[in-house]
């Protein structure tokens, strides 16, 4: 079989489908133009399909695997870990489930590995918005909350810190208008650190591109970049990064929730056509992964001593301090969680794509096709809960 590194020169040489491959590179562009720019997006290429299934109209299905391989896109991040988990421990094996993982270091380039149908399906976070919105796959889990773990830092000697709590509601949040004016963000595009920082110069009127500056660079390359002195400020996304930031001196600006003024879930997506084809090998993909999410939400120290291992060895160095932060504050999604009535699927990923649309990020339709891409059915036939929808 393919290593991991054989799977990412198939995935990034697209050698199959040349012509995928430029509908890929156009859409990440378009995109990431209009999430820079603060405009228009991808335009009528990226506008859902009048005869793509919608979210929940998925219900078509084999009574067994298709006997395929399911080609899965993971980070080396929490969001990933109950997949990883899952197919390591046997669980795919046990329902009959073929699972091939592809490793990457963000959401970005996943969506382009979808939109060149390399992948079939991915865990994800915020940057599944844009798969979403384009009309390409459908939100049929979620994985695991953000927790504390989401920040935007500023050395201790930029000016944003002169001011306070001048945005109602947020008391504790830092920033003003005139000192943000100018200010370079360091992190990766359309991620969630890319939300975060677009939603917080938002309060204070201040559009990318013409007010201050988002440079793309992914997790690692910002951290190092911006503890040697580069930019202003950056966006993190993840203990491991909070503590390099704390370890150095820099300062919290403001969190996930003081910019956007909600919470956030991760999780997975899976092309349309798959689902229309392969509906039941995404059903017990969820099924081993929630059993394996349950099994390490219900013991830390077995998940403290996978993810450090696997972190590791996938270019995530980690600290065990590190991780303690993660497992006390960031929550798997359980059976049990979603049981909860006051759970909302796709509640996060719904007011992003709303908020990307209220800024010129994408358009008002693809908004819409991120709300009816929450497709509750697939949790429903995997583990025979009924859950509500955002709208």
């Amino acid at each position: 079989g393919e290593n991991v590194l054989q799977k990412k020169e198939r995935l990034y040489g697209m050698k199959k489908n040349m012509v995928k491959r430029l509908f890929s590179v156009l859409m990440a562009s378009a995109i990431m133009a209009g999430a820079l720019n603060g405009c228009g997006s991808s335009g009528e290429d990226a506008k859902k399909p009048d005869d793509a299934p919608k979210g929940g109209d998925t219900s078509a299905s084999a009574d067994k695997p298709s006997g395929k391989p399911l080609v899965v896109g993971v980070q080396s991040s929490i969001i990933s870990v109950p997949i990883v988990y899952a197919k390591e421990k046997g669980y795919f094996d046990d329902l009959g489930l073929d699972v091939e993982l592809v490793v990457f270091p963000n959401g970005s380039p996943e969506n382009e590995g979808l939109a060149a149908e390399q992948l079939d399906v991915a865990s994800n976070g915020l940057a599944s918005v844009f798969s979403m919105a384009s009309g390409l796959c459908a939100w049929v889990g979620e994985t695991d909350t953000i927790g504390d773990s989401t920040w935007i830092y500023a050395r201790p000697d930029n000016p944003v810190f002169q001011h306070k709590g001048e945005i109602e509601g947020r008391p504790d949040m830092y920033g003003s208008a005139d000192t943000l004016k100018g200010q370079k963000i360091l992190g990766p595009t359309r991620t969630i650190q890319q939300h975060m920082a677009a939603a917080y110069m938002n309060q204070f009127g201040l559009s990318a591109g013409k007010d201050y500056e988002f440079l793309n660079m992914d997790n690692s390359a910002a951290a190092q970049a911006f503890l040697a002195g580069q930019g202003d400020m950056i966006g993190v996304a993840d203990f491991s990064f909070v503590e390099q930031m704390e370890k150095a001196g820099m300062k919290r600006v403001a969190s996930y929730q003081e910019a956007t003024g909600g919470e956030f879930l991760n999780g997975i997506l899976a092309r349309y056509d798959v689902l229309k084809d392969r509906r039941e090998d995404v059903v017990l993909l969820l099924k081993g992964m929630y059993k394996a999410s349950e099994e390490l939400q219900n013991n830390p120290e077995t998940r403290k001593e996978f993810s450090y291992k696997f972190y590791n060895d996938n270019g995530k160095t980690t600290s065990e301090e590190a991780l303690d932060q993660e497992i006390a504050s960031r929550t798997y999604v359980t059976p049990e969680y979603m049981k909860d009535d006051n759970y909302v699927m796709g509640f996060g990923m719904v007011n992003t794509g709303k908020f990307f649309a209220s800024i010129g990020t994408i358009e008002e339709s693809q908004a819409e096709n991120v709300q009816s891409a929450i497709d509750n059915s697939l949790i429903k036939d995997a583990l025979g809960i009924e859950v509500k929808t955002a709208n």
